[in-house]
């Protein structure tokens, strides 16, 4: 018999555990601003936390304090916290956790690990997305909570993972995970929003142009029509 893998046991997150590339940052970031921005636009409670500590428990009773990579309180509010305390503001609606390479076995461990962790805090829906497509068999894999304890939590057709928490979905779309509102939109990336701006910019540059343009000519044309009368009254 091969030797029996020991699970990894729940330990509290440090600073070491929030080091990663450039990537697994950027696909934090990505996931945490889309979900604000369909909070502000939607006029939301929602509390969406950036590696933001959350005070809970282990199984024992003693503090389990992790730092998930993206977690939502739907009612908690935008106001920036310190850290979220399970007791005071609920367990999250939804865990995220982007997997690096330091950190992707206890992220994905159900026995002892973070996946464990969270399931025994009984958080509705968990994901863990794989940017790099290293570690995981599908670049995101994820759980739901059910009346028969957790389940697989399955893409659907459009290949999307539909929150049943918060009415959103998501998406593996390269390094970054997308979001969909409510009415399945996808949610632009900070870089998108910023090309979409340069562009709505240089439409309303050129608008500006072809206006002046317009305004030049009739002054000319109207020039053109008073020197024509007065040659006409001369003659």
């Amino acid at each position: 018999m091969g030797a029996r893998v020991m699970p990894i046991w729940l330990h509290d997150d440090t600073e070491e555990d929030l080091v990663g590339a450039d990537w697994h940052q950027e696909a934090i970031c990505g996931t945490v601003d889309s979900l604000r921005d369909i909070a502000e636009t939607a006029d939301l409670a929602w509390h969406v936390g950036n590696q933001l500590t959350l005070i809970a428990w282990r199984p024992d009773g003693r503090e389990w304090r992790p730092l998930p990579d993206v977690m939502v309180h739907p009612e908690a509010g935008p106001a920036r916290r310190k850290e979220m305390r399970a007791l005071d503001d609920g367990v999250p609606a939804l865990v995220v956790e982007v997997l690096s390479e330091t950190t992707w076995r206890y992220d994905r461990d159900t026995v002892g690990g973070k996946a464990f962790g969270y399931m025994q805090l009984g958080v509705p829906e968990i994901l863990l997305f794989d940017p790099t497509e290293e570690y995981l068999e599908h670049q995101c894999v994820g759980w739901r909570r059910g009346d028969q304890g957790y389940q697989a939590w399955r893409p659907d057709a459009a290949g999307r993972f539909q929150s049943m928490s918060l009415g959103v979905a998501f998406a593996a779309e390269g390094i970054l995970l997308r979001v969909y509102d409510t009415e399945g939109q996808p949610i632009p990336f900070r870089g998108e929003r910023a090309r979409m701006l340069a562009e709505e910019r240089r439409g309303q540059a050129e608008q500006m142009r072809t206006l002046a343009e317009r305004d030049a000519e009739i002054v000319r044309l109207r020039a053109e029509v008073r020197r024509l009368a007065g040659n006409k009254e001369e003659s």
